[in-house]
């Protein structure tokens, strides 16, 4: 099996998507498959598109690449499917898959948004959507798609919940508003107004860096699998975080701001294994009478195992071969 990736974004860049992709394609080459990886930094390797003409010089920049297109049995499109549109009308046959991955941070979600992905979704042979959020939001068909709340890596070593260091708070993902940090930015001054004693790492970054950097430590974006192993409470605005939490054993803490963000949370599976709300005293009474710490934080290890990387790849396989 050929299968070419178009990606807005790839490695060495850090993100959800790009971590993805690149937890996904080992399961897949195990399998034989042949993968090429197109992403807008390498076909637009020194400049940025303009505003104006910007989707036609990735139009023109894309169609360097129409022999890999060709060759290809399947093709990948990681939420751009604009990106591909022309060499749809070329190649009317060439099977499609398109991952949805979430939302353009904008709420109301904009009217040519949703036309996007419902016309991404007409013209592909298959679609997967990460999070239930997305059919609701965007208007999809659930005919020809597909669930998914993405994949995690298990850790290899046990994960020693009474090795963890007491009272340790960790934060994963961008330092923006959009994720509900401000939120956990206030849970965090009730602590302190309840003279709790913590210590909080902020494992992102973002427009917020200086406001986060009054309470803890900002590490960027790192590897943050040794954090995770050391924290106790976890504070995750994406499922990749939360999966990620649940793995390494943390109380797993979240927020929403709007409606959007609020479905994008409770419609999960995770809905009844994470502490959220939408405001910073409601979370910190939900937090303070957890019971059973120990029951919960095995459970939800248990839950994240069913969602490994190896199935989510399982799952690009059997869209694959479909009819």
């Amino acid at each position: 099996m050929k299968a070419l990736i178009i990606t807005e974004s790839y490695l060495p860049n850090l993100g959800g998507v790009e971590k993805h992709i690149a937890s996904v394609l080992p399961f897949l080459q195990k399998k034989g498959w042949e993968i090429e990886i197109v992403s807008k930094k390498e076909i637009l390797p020194n400049q940025k598109p303009k505003k104006i003409f910007g989707l036609l010089e990735i139009w023109f920049a894309l169609a360097r690449k129409i022999n890999s297109i060709k060759k290809a049995d399947i093709i990948f499109i990681h939420d751009v499917f604009i990106y591909y549109l022309p060499f749809k009308l070329i190649f009317p046959k060439k099977r499609i898959i398109t991952i949805f991955h979430g939302w353009e941070k904008i709420f109301p979600i904009p009217l040519k948004n949703i036309l996007y992905k419902k016309l991404a979704q007409f013209l592909s042979f298959k679609t997967i959507s990460i999070g239930a959020y997305i059919n609701k939001y965007y208007k999809l068909e659930n005919k020809n798609n597909y669930l998914s709340y993405g994949g995690v890596e298990i850790p290899k070593k046990e994960i020693s919940i009474s090795n963890k260091e007491k009272n340790s708070f960790l934060y994963i993902g961008r330092l923006e508003k959009d994720t509900g940090i401000e939120i956990f930015l206030e849970f965090l001054d009730i602590l302190f107004k309840e003279k709790i004693n913590f210590h909080v790492k902020f494992c992102g970054d973002g427009p917020m860096r200086s406001n986060c950097q009054k309470y803890g430590e900002v590490l960027g974006f790192v590897d943050i699998k040794e954090h995770l192993t050391n924290s106790q409470v976890c504070f995750a605005g994406g499922y990749l975080a939360i999966l990620e939490a649940m793995a390494y054993k943390n109380i797993v803490l979240s927020a929403y701001q709007n409606e959007i963000k609020k479905d994008y949370l409770l419609l999960s599976p995770f809905a009844q294994s994470i502490v959220c709300n939408d405001n910073s005293k409601s979370l910190f009474e939900n937090y303070l009478i957890i019971r059973n710490q120990k029951e919960i934080i095995e459970n939800n290890f248990k839950l994240s195992k069913e969602y490994s990387f190896e199935k989510l790849a399982n799952l690009y396989i059997q869209i694959s071969e479909l009819k």
